[in-house]
Parts: C-alpha cells; structure tokens; sequence
C-alpha cells in the first residue's frame, strides 16, 4: 500500500505541474479600428447654405487643427453643391496654421478675395463616441459672421424662422403698477438727433468709383475723399502723382509720336524715292553723280527712329496703367471708410450702426451693381 501512495502522489504532482490547454492565458482581443467618419452627412448643402444669407460671398473653409481635414473638405463640397456661395476656396495658399489662432489665421486669409473665412476644428471625444466640431465664421474685419458647432453624423440644423408674436392689447395698469421710467429728457433728445444729422451729413460711402459722403449721399473726389478722412498726405500725393502721370505721359507721348512719325515719314521718302543720273561710287568724292534722291535720314536710321518711337509709345500706355493717381489701392477704401465712420460716431457719442445691407452703382474701372453690408 505505502509503495500504491507513493506512486499516485508522484502521477498527481507531475499532472498539476504540466500546463492545462484551458488555464493558459488567452491572447487579447485586438482592439477594433476606429471607422472613419462620414462628415457628408452633418455637413449638407441645405444646412451650410443656409447660414450664408443672401449676397453669395466668396467662402475660404480652413482646417484649423490637426485631423479638421475631412470635415473642411466636406464643409466645402457642400458649400459648392448648395451654390449659394460664390467662389469656395481651401486654405492651402495660407500655408500651415495648426499653430495659428483664429485671429491669426483670419489676417493671414484677409489679403484673399474672399469674404467670409470659416475655420473648422474637429475634437476627438471618449473612445465610441463620435468627434465633435466648431466651425467659426468671420468676415475679413475679424467680426464673427456665424458660429456653429455640432457632432458628427448628426445633421447641421437650420437656422429657425422668426416667429410671429401677437402681443395683446394694453389694459390699463392698476393703481399699485411700478412707476415708469422717465421719459429721456428734452435737451438729451435734442443733442442726440443733432448728432445724427451731424453723422448723417459726415458719413461717407460708396465704393471706389464712386465715392460719397452723407446721406443719401453726394459724389465727391479723391481729393475731398482723403481730406474728409483728416489724410491730407494722401491728398497732397494725388496732387503730386496726377502730375507725375501727366508729365511723363505727356512727354513719352509727344516724344513718341514725333519720332513715329519722322521715321515713317524718311521710310516712305526713300522706298519712293526717284533714280536720277549715273552712278560714280566711290570714285566720287564731290558727289556729282548719284543713282538716287538722298534724303538726310537712311533707311536703317529712319526704321531705327520708327522703333524708338513705338516704343516710346507702348512705355507710355504701360506707365499709365500702373502708376496710378491713387496713392490707396482698391480693397483698402472700404476699409477706411469704416473705420472713418466708426470713429465720428464714437467721436459724437453715438452707439455702433446696427447691421445693414446696401445696393449700390459702381462707375469707373467696371460698371455695375454693388451690394455692400455690415454684419
């Protein structure tokens, strides 16, 4: 018996020491790929464009961080298939901006003929959760047009009609009502409109080609453009550039055309020009004999003379069409006509104009309709 023991202790021992199949650890599960998120479905044609308002601007849509691609590019297809905006643009001309702020990144874009910059920023949330979004829209100004945010794969809402409201009629207050508020005083009434007649006669408008001032408003020059302005260096350099402009394309022009037309002139001379008497070459050195009229100009100086005048005259049309009168370009009038009347109505005690939308003629360089507003 003690030698069975022995032998059935020895079997148990090597038994438990062998590894069992269904004790060994089993390998991990493989975590399951994250699938990839369909940003066509939040971002719709119907849902983007509805925040555009009417104008149809020109829409830069960037990708503000690290993994915004997917979501820019369908902000921007949808923008395009909605056809409410104009021009829709991506924001590979700004370079990287991953490290830009907003504000940042909207001076960068500005200088773009664009005008609305819309900047997308996609966030990661806890794992099964879908990404969420901020797409911010600003105008060239830096003022925020719209903001918009949302989770991806639910649609992006429209924005809600205003809504009628009937207000009841008035009843009478009982005898116990709060008093109410004092009626704004006479001499505040008066200065207060004296101010808005004095802005309403100051403010200037229009575009550059037809620049105003006032209300409706009374064409005026560059001249009296720059100097409403209180820049009276830039209207002292018109002055200056409108003389440079004349004098030089005075005298490229008058130059020019003299020269034109001497060379023409001594070509015609002697292409026609009539064979007289016998011909002595060299062997005459008083000239007495010729084989045909000579004229003071050749042929080489009289086409070199017609060269140097047409060229005078290309320079001529060149040196117009890029030295301009105005020492500002285009896009930056709109901007100083802002900030002219932003600054009278803070000089006059007067709050921020309201937002507003304006359809104006545009005559000068392209004829036309402008609609400009403020948001």
């Amino acid at each position: 018996m003690t030698a069975l023991r022995i032998s059935l202790a020895a079997a148990l021992s090597t038994a438990l020491a062998l590894p069992s199949p269904a004790l060994a650890a089993a390998p991990a599960p493989a975590a399951p790929a994250a699938a990839a998120v369909d940003w066509s479905a939040t971002f719709t044609p119907t849902g983007v464009s509805a925040h555009l308002g009417d104008a149809k601007p020109n829409v830069i849509v960037i990708a503000g961080n690290p993994g915004s691609q997917p979501a820019a590019a369908a902000f921007r297809a949808a923008l395009t298939t909605s056809r409410r905006a104009g021009v829709v643009i991506d924001g590979q001309a700004l370079g990287a901006v991953d490290s830009l702020d907003d504000r940042a990144i909207v001076d960068r874009a500005k200088v773009l003929p664009v005008q609305q910059i819309v900047v997308v920023r996609v966030f990661e949330s806890s794992p099964g959760t879908a990404p969420t979004f901020i797409a911010m829209g600003y105008g060239t100004d830096g003022s925020v047009a719209v903001a918009l945010s949302g989770t991806a794969g639910v649609p992006l809402p429209e924005p809600e009609p205003p809504t009628e409201v009937s207000v009841p009629d008035a009843t009478p207050e009982p005898a116990d009502a709060a008093p109410k508020e004092p009626e704004e005083p006479e001499e505040v009434k008066q200065a207060r409109e004296q101010a808005e007649k004095e802005y309403a006669d100051k403010r200037l408008g229009g575009t550059w080609g037809a620049l105003r001032r006032g209300t409706p408003g009374t064409p005026i020059g560059p001249t009296e453009f720059y100097a409403a302005l209180g820049r009276d260096d830039l209207a002292r350099q018109i002055d200056q550039r409108k003389k440079t402009r004349l004098g030089v394309g005075l005298g490229l022009g008058i130059a020019g055309g003299g020269l034109l037309a001497v060379g023409v002139t001594f070509l015609i001379l002697n292409g026609t020009a009539a064979k007289y008497g016998p011909d002595f070459g060299p062997d005459d050195p008083l000239r007495a004999g010729t084989d045909r009229v000579r004229y003071p100009l050749s042929m080489p100086v009289s086409g070199a003379l017609l060269g140097v005048g047409a060229a005078m005259l290309i320079g001529m049309g060149v040196f117009l069409g890029v030295y301009k009168a105005h020492p500002v370009g285009r896009r930056e009038a709109p901007g100083l006509i802002d900030s002219h009347n932003r600054e009278l109505r803070k000089k006059l005690g007067l709050p921020p104009e309201q937002a507003s939308l304006r359809l104006s003629p545009s005559l000068g360089v392209s004829n036309g309709l402008v609609l400009t507003g403020r948001f």
